[in-house]
């Protein structure tokens, strides 16, 4: 993974956003992330961590995390980080949450995710990055991100966790193959059990039952081909027979038929007759008899419809006279309707007069009334312009008299200096005063110690130095008198004879004598117990006048400096004075002065407050006169419009055509409106009743005409049917005549009965032509008949001996079957078998060689394997590096339980635990491992550059073994890979290339800057 940019707000100590163009430090191999202890340079990494994974190291979910991560002055946290996985694919991954209306409460967490393609940022469908960087988080945190306090992790993870960690890095799973055999196992054994059920159900299959039932199929076959010969020649014989029985019934059957024939013969005669007839009679009356009786129903529907004509005519008649009854009512007023329009025009008019008449009464009062307004105002304006002109005057006189204000203000300014500079003289006096106090009381402490400021050190060295030689001295002789105390032990156990445990003499002439050893060791004792206690008290004095005399120093220096302070204020202040160039005031006194700006700015009030009195003044002027000039407008406008109103009623007077208004004068304008009302509501009745009746009259006319014209010629188109119906019976009685019938009710009779012509005629043809076959039929079936041989026993005998061979033939058939389709089976059951024992050898070999599999994965072991093979590359290529960093005296190395373990060449080579190593020894291997792990990472990935942050660890570090460690840091660059390095230590900065630097401001929060 290389990072690109990184974006914080609102996370931690970070308020305001910061952005990280990782572009820019990675170019150098080696940059650094700076800054003091809790301004913000571990929230980089773990910025990261958290919106690629969401997960941090300092908080968990349950932790309100959420409200703990947001900054407290913040409403928003966001992050944004920009990167190239191991496939050179860029992706931004972002984080944001919110603070609710309740401060502590927070939104959830959004996390997205998105690659960039075809220059867009292309959405993911999940948000998880460990499917981008392909490393579990754990994983992420030992392998590219190290956190603080964590960079040992991996050395010291147990066997088993570690090689989880290389199972999931190096993607060491596909070698995991135990569960795959396990289920390959299963899948066998079931196919096993299933073969072994299956092979059960062929217990009754063998070669020799197959042999025997194909003896039974070929005996029975040849019995069937013998039945299937002798029944075929009876069937021939048999079928003779039935078709000369089958003609003999034939010929019975249609003698049968005759005689039916002929007993039906007579009524067929009878029915052609009457078809005959009827075909005859239909002929010569249907079509007259149709043509009169259209003609009588026509005369109906005629003769109905004149009398309704009649009665319309008759109701149209009834109406037109009504409607004209009405015209006639109101025709004398329609007549004048011009005049009442007129007289409509003449009321309005007297209406507007009136109205006029009324406006011009309010305009005069108006005018009356506003005349007064106008010469107040006008006396108004000459009182505010002489009050305008005498506030000029003495506002003319104000601004003479003021005084200059440039040397006001520079007296003022002179003033404040020489106030400024005299206080802070007197505040450095009295710091002076109390730091001379505070040296004579720590003074005091050193005289209560009986020793001085100068030699204080000394003297207590000599104390020192003293009693560590009392306390030797005292320690020997405890020695020493321990010593005598254990010989006289030995002295006290001789025995003559016995040897001495220490010479192995046997003879004892002096042996040492016991003077009460104990009571000396413990006076001893007592002594270098008081000794001790002098030299505790002796420390505890030198802490104290070691802190009193850098007290002392230190008040010293700011003596000094506040004495050199006074100094230069003192003549800066002296200085200050003799720029003073007033004659006028003095440098001393302030009264002067005082006195000078108190004139001053009472005449600058006096001023401002006769400009905001002129200004005042003047707007009301204005304000003046714009009312006079409103006044006079109105007044003019009112005399202008009672003109035009009374020339507009002459006018209107003018106009009136039909009434005379001398008539009209008592007349209010209700009344008049009244008035002008009924005589438009009399117009509007004139012209609807005018225009309604007009078109009803013109209306009924043109019906009534129209119904007399229908009617005239329904009684025409009557007498023209009554000729016809004339003629028409005319022609039938000479029809009756001709034909013989004496009425017309025969012949009516004789067609109602409605014969079916051409279905009579088929029935007679096909009863003749049905006899003449029969007949025909019989003769030839008498013919053949009288040439057979046919005998009804012998008939009987074959059929009855011809169904017992055909019962026989399909026995043998069904039996041959049945052996035919058990042999069938047999074979194929055979042959199934055949199949399943073959494949069952196969599976049980294969269950052998899955068995020894399992042995071979049970356990892991075969994954365990191949991480320790990892474990000892990645040994190989740390300890590149990690033999220059320990001088080739440290080694790291695999244990049996996949365990590191440094081998110590300054031991002869033996191991022993990395938990051994120091602070110093195991950040170089941690670092060693690390760079180790990045670098099969970026094998393995194909990675053009491998990248990954230490948070920490080198103030364990001596300045030869930083040296070392850096070097080894600058010569990855040449390898293409980069290091980010997060510390407090600021003489790192001078030796890393690129860096930036966290500052957390007060009121900004963390700050970024680059170097």
């Amino acid at each position: 993974m290389l990072p690109l940019y990184l974006s914080i707000e609102g996370l931690y100590s970070y308020q305001d956003k910061q952005e990280i163009d990782f572009t820019h430090l990675t170019e150098a191999g080696l940059f650094g992330i700076f800054g003091k202890v809790g301004s913000g340079k571990s929230s980089i990494i773990e910025a990261i961590s958290f919106v690629l994974y969401g997960e941090t190291e300092r908080l968990n979910k349950q932790e309100k995390r959420a409200y703990n991560m947001l900054n407290l002055r913040s409403d928003v946290a966001n992050i944004v980080f920009e990167f190239l996985n191991s496939e050179g694919r860029k992706f931004r991954f972002t984080a944001q949450w919110k603070r609710r209306k309740k401060f502590e409460d927070t939104t959830s967490l959004e996390r997205y995710a998105y690659e960039w393609k075809d220059g867009a940022w292309i959405p993911l469908d999940s948000n998880d990055g460990a499917l981008v960087t392909q490393l579990t988080y754990p994983n992420f945190r030992r392998t590219i991100i190290i956190p603080q306090g964590q960079f040992k992790e991996f050395l010291e993870l147990r066997g088993k966790d570690r090689s989880e960690m290389m199972k999931d890095i190096f993607n060491l799973d596909r070698f995991d193959l135990g569960p795959k055999v396990a289920i390959l196992q299963r899948q066998n054994n079931s196919k096993l059990e299933q073969l072994n059920g299956a092979l059960s159900g062929f217990d009754a299959v063998s070669m020799e039952i197959l042999d025997s039932k194909q003896q039974e199929l070929e005996t029975a076959q040849r019995h069937l081909a013998s039945v299937k010969a002798e029944t075929a020649l009876l069937e021939k014989e048999v079928s003779r027979l039935m078709e000369s029985k089958k003609k003999r019934d034939e010929l019975v059957q249609k003698k049968e038929d005759v005689q039916e024939y002929l007993l039906e013969q007579p009524r067929i005669v009878q029915l052609e007759k009457e078809l005959r007839t009827y075909e005859i009679t239909q002929s010569a009356f249907r079509e007259i008899l149709n043509t009169t009786h259209n003609l009588n129903k026509e005369k109906e529907q005629l003769t109905h419809k004149i009398e309704q004509l009649t009665v319309r005519k008759s109701e149209v008649l009834n109406r037109l006279e009504k409607e004209e009854a009405e015209w006639e009512k109101i025709a004398p007023d329609y007549q004048q309707l011009d005049f009442f329009k007129a007289e409509s025009e003449d009321l309005k008019v007297l209406i507007d007069i009136l109205q006029n008449k009324k406006q011009q009464e309010k305009l005069s009062k108006r005018l009356q009334d506003g005349k007064p307004h106008l010469l107040q105002a006008q006396d108004d304006e000459k009182k505010l312009l002489a009050s305008i002109e005498s506030e000029e005057k003495r506002l003319d006189e104000l601004k003479n008299a003021r005084v200059d204000t440039s040397v006001l203000l520079a007296l003022e300014s002179w003033y404040q200096t020489d106030d400024n500079i005299s206080s802070a003289i007197t505040e450095l006096k009295v710091q002076r005063q109390q730091l001379q106090n505070e040296l004579i009381q720590t003074a005091k402490i050193f005289e209560e110690q009986s020793t001085s400021i100068d030699d204080w050190e000394s003297v207590l060295l000599q104390q020192e130095t003293k009693l560590n030689a009392e306390l030797t001295s005292l320690q020997q002789e405890e020695t020493h008198l321990k010593v005598q105390a254990k010989l006289s032990e030995f002295a006290g156990s001789l025995a003559e004879g016995q040897p001495c445990p220490l010479c192995g003499a046997l003879d004892h002439p002096s042996p040492m004598a016991n003077h009460d050893m104990a009571a000396k060791i413990q006076e001893v004792m007592g002594k270098q117990i008081e000794v001790k206690q002098h030299q505790q008290q002796l420390k505890g004095n030198y802490q104290a006048l070691t802190a009193a005399f850098i007290r002392w120093r230190d008040k010293k220096t700011q003596l000094t400096q506040s004495e050199t302070n006074i100094q230069n204020m003192e003549e800066k202040l002296k200085i200050h004075r003799k720029q003073f160039r007033w004659e006028a005031f003095s440098s001393t006194d302030k009264t002067a002065f005082l006195v000078y700006k108190d004139k001053n700015y009472l005449a600058e009030t006096h001023i401002k407050s006769g400009e905001a009195n002129l200004k005042n003044l003047r707007v009301q002027w204005q304000t003046c006169q714009s009312k006079i000039e409103k006044y006079k407008n109105s007044l003019v406008e009112f005399e202008q419009s009672l003109t035009v109103l009374d020339q507009l009623n002459q006018q209107n007077i003018r106009q009136i055509k039909r009434l005379k208004p001398t008539e009209f004068e008592h007349f209010d304008e209700t009344r008049l409106l009244n008035k002008k009302q009924e005589t438009e509501n009399k117009i509007t009745f004139l012209e609807e009743s005018h225009k309604r009746l007009s078109e009803s009259i013109q209306s009924l006319r043109t019906e009534f005409a129209h119904i007399n014209g229908e009617r005239a010629a329904s009684k025409e188109q009557f007498q023209q049917l009554y000729q016809q119906l004339n003629s028409k019976q005319a022609e039938i009685s000479t029809l009756l005549k001709e034909h013989g019938y004496s009425d017309i009710i025969q012949v009516q009779h004789i067609l109602q009965k409605n014969m079916d012509v051409d279905s009579n005629r088929k029935t007679i043809q096909e009863f003749n032509l049905n006899l003449q076959v029969l007949l025909r039929n019989i003769a030839e079936l008498e013919k053949s008949v009288a040439l057979d041989a046919y005998d009804e026993s012998i008939y009987q005998e074959k059929t009855t001996l011809y169904a017992l061979k055909r019962e026989e033939l399909e026995l043998q058939i069904r039996v041959t079957g049945a052996l035919e389709k058990e042999h069938a089976r047999l074979r194929v059951e055979f042959e199934k078998k055949e199949k399943l024992l073959e494949e069952y050898e196969k599976l049980a070999l294969r269950k052998s060689n899955l068995t020894t599999l399992e042995n071979l994965f049970r356990g892991s072991g075969f994954v365990n394997y191949v991480s320790s093979i990892h474990l000892q590359r990645l040994c190989e290529i740390a300890n590149q590096r990690f033999h220059r960093l320990t001088k080739n005296n440290l080694s790291l190395t695999i244990n049996e339980n996949n365990e590191f373990e440094v081998v110590d060449f300054l031991h002869n080579g033996c191991k022993r635990s990395v938990k051994t190593l120091s602070g110093g020894q195991a950040f170089q291997a941690s670092l060693c491992l690390a760079l180790a792990l990045a670098e099969s990472i970026q094998s393995m990935n194909k990675a053009d550059k491998n990248f990954f942050f230490i948070d920490e660890g080198f103030g364990t570090q001596d300045p030869e073994s930083m040296n070392t460690v850096f070097e080894t840091l600058q010569y990855l660059n040449r390898d293409n890979r980069i290091v980010g390095i997060i510390s407090h230590v600021e003489e790192l900065k001078e030796r890393i290339p690129r860096a930036i630097t966290v500052v957390n401001d007060i009121e900004k929060g963390s700050q970024l800057t680059y170097h």
